[in-house]
């Protein structure tokens, strides 16, 4: 047979072999992924863990399969021991991978000693706990193993003393130093039973029973191991607890010092401190508020109770602001940590409501400016140049006031700002009457006059015109050109202010008077303004004979108030003057002279302004023209003020008029007479003679205007002044209608929980629901107080928790008093963020609080070791080393046998590689073959 046919053969049965294997495999494994391979040997059960590796053993047909092309020039013989030895090889990793193991019981006991070394517990305990541990090597069997930890805040392994002989006794148990010289905390300011048990875990031996027993005083300051006793019991832990029955030492200790949730400046309240005493004793309590003692209740003897001793101590904050309250325990008789004598909160005090009180004469500002200190408003008084200059300054005012005060004083610009801030930001504006006030200061047709509920033109009598005026304007040589266009420009604006039943007439006038204008109703506007229009200068000054035709005109005209406005630049004739002014204000006729420029005789015009009842405007600037005769037209034709006595009566409702019987006020002086705008314009108050308006409100966007047409002066209201509800009536008003903060305030619940600041706020909408998908952000501020640097911001986020609800858990590294803010914002749809809400709270984390209880803490003890299905306080703690009829399965794991018995096939393989061990004489096939040639 050729070698080619021997070859093919060869091939052929290795392919067989291969399909036998992976037949088997497939049959037996690969349709069984679930199933292990077990048998019996010598009475001990073996098993494969995975038999799905044994797959590598199917790798045998090709070491067969290749030895036919192999170009070794070896024996037969040992060409086949070498597939056989890798065969072999490959099946030893294979079962290896597939992870024999054979199980073996035992009950063997691996015992852990948890001992509790934190300050709470005394030396004499510890002590005793060393005896204990000591016996546990007593009463251990041979085979049995024994691990001790020690815990405070955090585990400890100790390693097992040594004999001379090897043999392991009981270590040294002493209390946790710092791991670092300079550790800023204390390790034994804790206890975390919980952490001592899960490092038990990793110290129990395999194939060993597993006990626990915890030695402590079931004080814990962090974690939970009632929680971990539940899943000790699922890893097969029996728990056996061991409480320290030692006295609990002398000890006194501040747990708490509670304040309200809200404090107002100048309201007395009370602050309650809990003092924990072991043991009946005395101390000295000393209350500071800020850095120096609580002036109210500074200092307080004290015979304490054991138990929990409630003290309180009376306070008043007079400055807004953040206020920290410190108690200090001072001469106790014996007491064992200094650290828990100290207790420290802070509270954020909120200031008062500020008002803005802008006064024409500040120097009568008190009665309304003490009213409102009394109510516990911080006053602002300021005279109108005063005004603030910008809107972000107006912002940090909650009201304002502006009283009595001229047009004239209070800018364009100021006037912008006002109506920004009640309309925007939400203020409240108050504007109060008197002799400046609404048009007899010449507010008509302003930023401040739209603002207002009120008109400042009176309701009119269709019997007669209201008002007859009279325009009497130099138009001589020196007139010419700007000071004639303004005085034109005064004129038409005079038209403006006038009603339209009033009556105007304008006489120009140089040597003689010319009636551009004859006496007419102003509803003829457009008529008018074109007759003024066509007024040009001329030659000298007359006054006499043009005051005389305005006077003659208005003798015959019927009105129920009749005025002259006398405009010139220039000296003129007074002969006659004098007295035809003396007739005139005779006739009810009043005259207001205006002197332009410097060129003028100002004796003559103050004479006529005197003596005709009106006022004289010195003007240097043309441009300030048009404002004098509005001003003075206003003050004619739109506000008449009315001084007399007369009683307030209430129309509208309000919250703040609730507790005030207005019926029982005194009467008012005076006011300024105005009428009501339409709604939502609301009267409140009315004068019950005329039933014209003295109090006025309505919205102006987001905030509030009033009107107040009476005075809030000696005079005016004088008798009010007086009144018992005068402040009361004022507080409640500001308080009602000042400005409120845009964003809510969402209620903040703190605690400190294990070490953590747990903080939670519950986010609603206006309509009760869940408010979601906010963006919160959590501020704590601390420590204050102590001496602390204070001022340090820590910012972390609050996640949304639950439908509404948000919370931060932060660790708390640092002890003190913590101010807490929250910032709510909500993303729009543009991506800007927009502040919605701010939350506000404070805790205390005044020292490790592991100072804070010492008595044993039994139940929880005793509800660990049930759980687990050990014993409480066990009469004889050698059951922790009784099987008590357990035993424990395992399975030895037999692959690194496996693995070493494939290293040494593998070493033998190389070996017969390498060195001849069969047919030692054989000679090269080269050679032979050369012989023969």
């Amino acid at each position: 047979m050729s070698q080619r046919s021997v070859r093919a053969l060869w091939l052929l049965g290795c392919a067989i072999m291969l399909g036998a294997l992976a037949f088997a495999y497939h049959r037996y494994v690969w349709l069984h992924p679930e199933a292990t391979f077990s048998w019996v040997s010598g009475g001990v059960q073996h098993e494969l863990l995975d038999p799905r590796m044994l797959g590598l053993v199917m790798a045998a047909p090709w070491f067969v399969a290749v030895l036919a092309w192999s170009l070794a020039d070896l024996p037969w013989q040992q060409r086949f021991v070498t597939v056989l030895l890798r065969i072999t090889f490959v099946a030893a990793i294979a079962i290896a991978l597939a992870r024999p193991v054979r199980s073996a019981d035992t009950d063997n006991i691996t015992t852990v000693y948890m001992i509790d070394v934190s300050e709470s517990v005394s030396d004499a305990a510890i002590d005793d706990a060393t005896k204990v541990l000591e016996q546990a090597y007593q009463d251990k069997r041979p085979d049995d193993l024994v691990r001790v930890v020690t815990f405070a805040k955090r585990p400890r392994l100790l390693e097992p003393s040594l004999t001379d002989d090897g043999v392991e006794g009981a270590p040294k148990i002493e209390r946790h130093a710092p791991s670092e010289p300079a550790a800023a905390d204390k390790p034994g300011a804790g206890s975390n039973l919980q952490a001592a048990l899960q490092l038990a875990y990793g110290l129990f031996a395999p194939g060993y029973l597993k006990r626990a027993v915890l030695i402590s005083d079931g004080l814990q300051t962090d974690g939970d191991v009632l929680v971990e006793a539940n899943r000790a019991a699922e890893h097969g832990v029996k728990l056996y607890t061991v409480p320290y029955k030692r006295a609990v030492p002398a000890e006194v200790a501040v747990r708490e010092l509670r304040m309200p949730e809200r404090v107002k400046v100048g309201e007395t309240f009370a602050i309650v401190a809990d003092i924990y005493a072991s043991r009946a004793t005395s101390v000295k309590a000393r209350l500071s508020q800020g850095e120096t003692l609580n002036a109210m209740d500074p200092l307080k003897n004290l015979e304490l109770k054991p138990g929990v001793n409630e003290v309180r101590f009376k306070s008043v904050v007079r400055v807004a602001g953040e206020v920290t309250y410190a108690i200090e325990l001072d001469d106790i008789e014996a007491d064992r940590f200094e650290a828990n004598n100290h207790y420290a909160t802070t509270v954020d005090v909120p200031g008062r409501p500020q008002v803005l009180y802008v006064e024409g004469t500040p120097q009568y500002a008190g009665p309304l400016a003490r009213a409102l200190t009394a109510q516990q408003f911080d006053v602002d008084v300021r005279p109108p140049a005063g005004f603030p200059g910008s809107l972000k300054e107006l912002e940090r005012y909650d009201f304002v006031v502006l009283s009595d005060t001229p047009k004239e004083a209070v800018s364009l610009g100021a006037q912008e700002l006002l109506e920004s801030y009640v309309r925007d930001l939400g203020g409240g504006f108050l504007f109060a009457g008197g002799d400046q006030g609404y048009g007899l200061g010449g507010w008509y047709r302003t930023t401040i006059a739209r603002m207002l509920p009120v008109r400042m033109e009176t309701e009119r009598r269709k019997e007669m015109p209201s008002v007859a005026m009279a325009l009497v304007i130099d138009r001589s040589g020196s007139m010419t050109g700007l000071p004639m266009e303004m005085a034109k420009k005064a004129a038409k604006a005079t038209l403006g202010v006038l009603a339209s039943d009033d009556v105007l007439e304008v006489v120009a006038f140089d040597s003689q008077p010319h009636r551009y204008v004859k006496m007419q109703p102003a509803r003829n506007r457009s008529r008018i303004r074109g007759l003024i229009s066509r007024i040009q200068p001329g030659g000298g000054t007359e006054i006499f004979s043009a005051l005389d035709a305005a006077y003659n005109d208005l003798t015959v005209t019927p009105a129920r108030k009749k005025h002259v406005i006398l405009l010139t630049d220039g000296k003129a004739p007074t002969s006659g003057v004098r007295d035809l002014v003396t007739a005139m204000i005779a006739e009810s006729i009043t005259v207001t002279t205006v002197g332009l420029g410097s060129d003028i005789d100002d004796q003559l015009l103050r004479m006529i302004a005197d003596v005709g009842g009106g006022r004289y405007h010195p003007v240097p600037d043309p441009q300030s023209l048009p404002r004098i005769f509005t001003k003075e037209t206003e003050m004619i034709a739109r506000a008449a003020a009315v001084e007399e006595w007369f009683p307030v009566a209430q129309t509208g409702h309000a919250s703040f008029l609730k507790k005030i019987d207005v019926r029982t006020a005194p009467y008012l002086h005076g006011y300024v007479s105005t009428r009501m705008k339409r709604t939502p314009a609301t009267e409140l108050l009315v004068s019950a003679d005329t039933e014209e308006p003295i109090l006025a409100r309505w919205r102006v966007g987001t905030g509030w205007s009033l009107a107040w047409t009476s005075d809030v002066k000696a005079r005016w209201a004088v008798e009010w002044i007086a009144w018992p509800g005068w402040g009361k009536f004022w507080g409640q008003l500001v308080r009602e209608h000042m400005r409120q903060k845009h964003r809510r305030e969402l209620d903040m619940r703190a605690a400190i929980v294990d070490g953590q600041l747990v903080a939670s706020v519950d986010a609603f909408t206006v309509d009760e629901r869940f408010d979601n998908k906010l963006v919160s952000k959590l501020h704590i501020i601390g420590p204050l107080g102590q001496g602390a640097d204070g001022g340090d911001t820590k910012t972390v986020a609050m996640r949304q928790i639950a439908p509404g609800r948000y919370e931060a858990r932060v660790p708390m590294d640092k002890y003190g008093s913590f101010l807490l803010r929250a910032e709510h914002s909500r993303e729009q749809q543009d991506g800007t963020i927009k502040p919605v809400a701010v939350s506000s709270g404070h805790v205390s984390n005044p020292y490790p609080r592991e100072y804070a209880s010492f008595k044993t803490d039994k139940l929880t003890l005793e509800r660990a070791a049930v759980a687990t299905g050990g014993q409480f306080d066990p009469d004889n703690l050698a059951l922790a080393f009784s099987p008590d009829g357990q035993k424990i399965s395992y399975h030895e794991p037999l692959w690194p046998r496996l693995v070493m018995l494939a290293v040494v096939l593998f070493l033998l393989d190389l070996l017969l590689r390498r060195v001849r061990i069969f047919d030692r004489k054989f000679r090269p096939r080269r050679r032979k073959v050369a012989a023969q040639h």
